[in-house]
């Protein structure tokens, strides 16, 4: 059994060292335009360099605009240097491999709040491993993450009710589905106490032991926290102050004359003096060149983290051993993509994971459909029985507007809201390589279509009969068809302004993008009536066809003379009220077609725009 045993440690070791990865950066600089109008720029980094070696934990700080954050960033694969050079073991990076055997926690770490710790690494596992992993395997993986982390108890708890040191704990086991032997994390501790904290950074020193290259961003880390990490590598104005051990810290800064009050934490005395003593500290580090501060201190630091640090009370962290995988299909589908699984697989995937948020939140389905239900009692009460009178032929027009701009506004307000709240989420597991843009995009179009549909017939129904329109199964489908398709481009609509902007700017700017569009309708101004140099724009809005569509359903096919319940009524002939408002020569499939158009055209605008999106910050 010993031998057995000292074999297997041996086997993983190799492994580890086989897939261990080693970053060095050489004169990376960053800076952006300073102001529109000034035309300067300003330098963020300034010719920085550095090494991160696998095996270490190793922790950029320094005071907040030091420019540590940009760094993980450039390091990480997420924003470009100016100019510069990265190496991934002596070799220049290539970004695409380097970003499939890497990861980057970002500092919010926003998760699918409905969804258990289970169903998240279910998900996480089907997404990041493939169909040419077992799903014996990936249940086998995904029982070492939780018993790992410490999270068996709380693996039935949904995210939304973890707490901050378990969705910190969640959010890396989702990266670890498919064991990256490089580790990013921008402010890991940020907002927990110091408990929480501890825990946090002793779980990503036990990562980093494993053989991974484990980088984190601190702004000042505490002396707990400071004896578990290997390597620190101090920013100040865009340049390296320190690059070494914690334990040489001290010996470094009294080679300045830069002494240290005792008891008092070196690193909070560097953050203190090294805006004053910027230059002096860049020179003697030469910008991250110097190593002569790095030593090896694994076996003494170890020694006091395993008496004193414990992670949790049901933690047993293990070297997880990498998922094991066909040599062939890994050769032939690192060829052919950089993502783990096909689009077919992720957009199921993910359209599966949205179906089960939704129905795991039903109050805001059942609200919806509640207030669409709601109107057509109360807008066919308004209007109740007026279909068959030609007294009342206006009033069945308005009718038809307003059912419109309802179902209008409603699809696409509810979209604009709650889009922009997936978009962190989004943002993380796209740069990390779960799925592509395209299939998180349609399986969020189609998630979000049952719940739009059974709101819009709901309203149909209630309000086509309660305001006695034409009993003819032709005439209701129609009007049905119309609707749906009028509220399907609506939410492409909204799916256009979420990916735009937040929440807050959706709800200021997004009636500024769908009111022009009113104008145009035809209801307040006719198209015949209206400037030769906008009558472009009819054809552009989706609700001038949509109305007509509407009006078509209800007064054209053929419909008989109305009946009148006065002496006169004008629009007795409903081919007269077609010809009074423009549209006897319309034609229902063109509609039909013009509509599809347009929110094929918006949909695809809108995909460019959340494309471009999940490679910025903003």
């Amino acid at each position: 059994m010993a031998s057995e045993h000292s074999e297997s440690q041996e086997t993983n070791s190799t492994s580890l060292v086989e897939d261990s990865l080693n970053i060095s950066f050489e004169n990376v600089n960053y800076s952006v335009r300073h102001g529109y109008f000034a035309g300067g720029r300003k330098t963020i980094l300034n010719d920085v360099c550095g090494t991160f070696n696998a095996g270490e934990l190793t922790v950029i700080m320094g005071q907040s605009g030091a420019g540590k954050s940009t760094l993980m960033d450039i390091l990480s694969g997420y924003t470009q240097p100016t100019n510069g050079s990265i190496f991934v073991n002596g070799r220049v990076r290539n970004e695409q491999l380097f970003r499939r055997r890497s990861c980057y926690i970002l500092q919010d770490d926003e998760m699918q709040d409905m969804l258990t710790i289970q169903e998240s690494l279910s998900i996480a596992a089907d997404l990041k491993l493939g169909d040419h992993i077992s799903k014996e395997q990936k249940k086998r993986r995904i029982e070492e993450i939780i018993v790992s982390l410490g999270l068996s108890r709380a693996r039935h708890t949904r995210a939304g009710n973890l707490s901050g040191g378990q969705r910190k704990r969640l959010a890396i086991g989702l990266e670890l589905v498919s064991d990256p032997p490089v580790m990013f994390l921008d402010e890991p501790t940020s907002g927990m106490d110091s408990s929480i904290s501890k825990q946090i950074v002793y779980l990503l020193h036990l990562l980093a032991r494993q053989g991974r290259t484990v980088v984190v961003t601190m702004h000042q880390p505490s002396a707990t926290l400071l004896q578990m990490v290997d390597r620190l590598y101090a920013v100040v104005g865009g340049r390296c102050a320190y690059v070494g051990s914690v334990p040489q810290l001290l010996p470094y800064l009294e080679q300045m004359g830069l002494m240290c009050p005792p008891y008092h934490n070196p690193v909070d005395f560097l953050i203190e003096i090294c805006v004053e003593n910027a230059d002096k500290l860049v020179q003697k580090s030469d910008n991250g060149r110097n190593m002569a501060w790095v030593t090896n201190v694994y076996n003494e630091t170890d020694s006091i983290l395993g008496e004193n640090f414990k992670l949790g009370d049901d933690v047993c962290l293990t070297t997880l051993p990498p998922p094991k995988e066909d040599p062939t299909n890994k050769i032939l589908l690192a060829l052919k993509s950089t993502y783990s699984t096909s689009l077919w697989k992720q957009f199921t995937t993910l359209t599966r994971r949205s179906l089960l948020s939704i129905w795991r939140e039903p109050s805001f389905t059942l609200m919806l459909t509640g207030i669409h239900c709601a109107m057509a009692v109360f807008v066919g009460s308004l209007f109740y029985n007026i279909g068959h009178d030609a007294k009342y032929a206006m009033d069945i027009y308005n009718f038809l507007y307003f059912s419109l701009m309802f179902l209008m506004f409603t699809a696409f307000s509810a979209v604009t809201i709650r889009f922009p709240e997936q978009i962190p989420v989004i943002r993380r597991e796209h740069f990390n390589r779960w799925y592509t843009a395209g299939a998180y995009y349609m399986s969020t179009l189609v998630s979000t279509l049952p719940t739009q549909t059974v709101c819009t017939l709901s309203y149909a129904f209630i309000a086509y009969w309660l305001t006695g329109q034409p009993p003819e199964i032709k005439r209701f489908s129609s009007f049905c068809f119309v609707l749906l398709v009028v509220s399907y481009v609506a939410l492409c609509k909204g799916l256009l302004i979420g990916s735009l902007f937040n929440v807050k700017n959706g709800v200021i700017f997004g009636p500024f993008f769908i009111m022009p569009f009113t104008v145009f309708s035809g209801f307040f101004l006719r198209y015949s009536d209206a400037p030769f140099f906008f009558k472009w724009l009819f054809h552009l809005s989706f609700l001038k066809h949509g109305l007509v569509g509407l009006v078509l359903s209800i007064f054209g096919m053929n419909r008989p003379n109305l009946a009148c319940s006065e002496l006169y009524c004008h629009y007795k002939y409903p081919s007269l009220f077609l010809q009074d408002n423009g549209i006897i020569g319309e034609k229902y499939p063109v509609l039909v077609a013009a509509l599809f158009g347009i929110g094929a055209i918006v949909t695809t605008i809108a995909f460019i725009i959340l494309k471009i999106r999940l490679k910025s910050k903003w």
